[in-house]
């Protein structure tokens, strides 16, 4: 059987998903990953085939049909999309197109709705997904969205979001770790924000955090591109503000795939004060690297949370406070929180997942 994974991204969390479950997938079929020509050399040599084809957005009526004639001239058995490509509407078409010419096709809904959805977001993305014949969802709060505002009656497979091990590259050593990323002490205990700078990640909340604490050896560490510019200069000049605390480290670019692993190797707790979302996959790094989180009770945080790991609280009030007493609570008891992350990595283990997905698009008689 020949599989193809899609992502439009070459250097997204789609991308590193794509790849995950691409390395999971070679024991049971011939696998090429189509993706851009901004994804890393560094995955060229994981046992399957690589396809760059999608450039910058401006570029995707001519990408697409890039696409659309490698697909065709292929032909592989199944291909399974990370999300849209560019535009739902116009993807959606591409795909029926596609099952045209006796393709198969898959979406792995990482987000249902886009985080800030618009009037006809509902009306677009169920076209879009009833355009697939297989649907993928990492949970039931997922689940329930595609069935009820969605209206999806496809063949939907309930399958974990895997842990992302793949950025584990060296087993670096906390202390090490810390002085690689500098302005960290051996002392310290440290809180990462980690993944794009924006609002509705919760990162004022984040920031409202470190503002109020008053234990000296807790540093907040804040990790990942900057887009605040996109909501407003008020979020910008918050942050610019923070630089000044001395309990604050901001690193406020994208954080190259190498370098993952020092940010979660050096922290001691993953925040995720996020104000809305489905799917996080910081959660999944965490996880990889056995470290507790702190949550807001939203999209599939509660369901994806192992037991014991981590405080999930309430998003609708006073997130700073809550998260402050989180912070100490896990601080105080750190232990029994890291094994229970470390002790979930096999609930999400990438070889179990791709043995669901496998089945779920060529079951066995």
């Amino acid at each position: 059987m020949k599989i193809e994974i899609v992502s439009f991204t070459g250097n997204s969390g789609l991308t590193d998903y794509a790849i995950s479950l691409a390395r999971a997938l070679i024991n049971h079929a011939q696998i090429r990953v189509v993706s851009a020509q901004s994804l890393p050399n560094t995955f060229n040599n994981m046992g399957f085939k690589i396809e760059r084809v999608f450039r910058r957005s401006r570029q995707y009526p001519i990408d697409i049909f890039k696409f659309l004639f490698g697909v065709i001239t292929r032909k592989p058995d199944w291909i399974i999309f990370q999300g849209p490509i560019k535009f739902p509407l116009i993807d959606a078409l591409v795909v029926r197109l596609i099952r045209l010419f006796g393709i198969k096709t898959a979406i792995t809904v990482h987000d249902v709705l886009p985080h800030y959805p618009r009037k006809w977001s509902i009306f677009e993305f169920g076209f879009y997904y009833r355009s697939f014949d297989k649907v993928i969802a990492h949970s039931e709060a997922a689940n329930r969205i595609l069935l009820n505002q969605l209206k999806i009656t496809k063949d939907i497979l309930i399958v974990p979001h895997g842990v992302y091990d793949i950025f584990n590259l060296t087993n670096i050593t906390q202390l090490n770790a810390r002085k690689k990323i500098g302005q960290l002490v051996s002392d310290d205990f440290i809180v990462l924000f980690f993944g794009h700078l924006e609002p509705r990640k919760g990162l004022m909340e984040f920031l409202a955090m470190a503002k109020m604490c008053n234990q000296p050896e807790i540093k907040f560490l804040i990790a990942g591109k900057n887009d605040l510019s996109k909501h407003g200069q008020k979020y910008s000049d918050e942050l610019d503000a923070a630089r000044t605390l001395p309990n604050v480290i901001i690193h406020d670019s994208r954080i190259e795939f190498e370098n993952v692993e020092n940010y979660f190797s050096a922290c001691d707790i993953v925040a995720l004060p996020y104000l809305e979302g489905s799917t996080s996959g910081v959660l999944k790094l965490a996880l990889a690297f056995g470290k507790p989180i702190i949550a807001t009770s939203v999209g599939d945080l509660p369901e994806q949370t192992p037991e014991g790991g981590g405080i999930l609280v309430s998003c609708d009030t006073n997130i700073a406070e809550n998260f402050l007493n989180a912070i100490t609570q896990i601080k105080c008891t750190y232990q029994p929180y890291s094994e229970a992350m470390n002790n979930a990595k096999q609930s999400a283990n990438w070889a179990a997942i791709a043995d669901s997905i496998f089945q779920h698009l060529a079951p066995q008689n």
